[in-house]
This record gives structure tokens, C-alpha cells and sequence, in this order.
């Protein structure tokens, strides 16, 4: 099959589209791996990247795992975690997010008010086995 200009033009707009606004679907592709379960504590946190390239988040509790994409909604800065207040926090204007309440604002950027900015987007992770997998 050859390629013409007009496919070219479809695969590059389509590829596109996924850049700018992100494929959860894609990103979260059922059963990758993260990481052996073994390495994360219950209490304990891993950094890990999405198929998508997006830096992500994944938290272990007794009642298990859950991870938030740590791109802040304000305006795309890092989120880091800070274990001692237990908050996700955005180094570029001091947004907060609570990662045990849904990744929801806690505190908005520094100059505006928290209801600007959306809750962190969450990742589908679970435990499988001896893996914690996206799904």
C-alpha cells in the first residue's frame, strides 16, 4: 500500500490531536506494567510515566492503588508530592491537590482561587498479581 498525501495529512492531524489533547484511553492501556508490588510500601508512592509520556503518580494504601496524571490543571507545571502535608503540590504556582480526596484543589495557584483550576485527572491502575498494571 503506498502512501499518499492525503493519508500522510490524516495520520499527522490524528497524531496531533492525541498530542494536544491526550488519549486516556491510550494512555492507560489495560495490564502495562508498573511495578512490582513488592517495591511500593502500603503508605509508600512510585513515579511512573504513562504510554502517553505523561509523568504520573501511583499511591498504595491497605485498601490498595490509585494514581493521578502529576500535570497540573492550572497551567501544565510538574506536581510533586509532598509526603509530610500529604498534598500534591504544583512548583510553579502552588497549586495544591489532596491525592487521598480524588486529586481534587485544595488550593489554587498562587493569585487566583481554587475553583479555576479542575481536580488532578486520575489513572486506572490496579494489582495483579505481583504487578501493579495500569487497567
Amino acid at each position: 500500500m503506498s502512501i499518499n498525501r492525503r493519508m500522510a495529512l490524516r495520520v499527522a492531524m490524528a497524531s496531533a490531536v492525541a498530542a494536544v489533547f491526550g488519549s486516556n484511553t491510550a494512555a492507560q492501556a489495560s495490564g502495562k506494567r508498573i511495578v512490582r508490588l513488592s517495591k511500593v510500601k502500603v503508605g509508600g508512592s512510585h513515579k511512573f510515566q504513562l504510554a502517553n509520556g505523561a509523568p504520573a503518580l501511583l499511591f498504595r494504601t491497605k485498601a490498595g492503588v490509585f494514581a493521578y496524571q502529576t500535570i497540573c490543571t492550572h497551567q501544565g507545571g510538574e506536581v510533586s508530592y509532598l509526603a509530610a502535608g500529604k498534598l500534591m503540590v504544583c512548583g510553579v504556582h502552588n497549586a495544591s491537590f489532596d491525592p487521598f480526596a480524588s486529586g481534587k484543589v485544595v488550593k489554587g495557584p498562587t493569585g487566583s482561587a481554587a475553583s479555576t483550576i479542575s481536580p488532578l485527572p486520575s489513572v486506572k491502575v490496579k494489582i495483579a498479581g505481583a504487578w501493579i498494571v495500569t487497567g
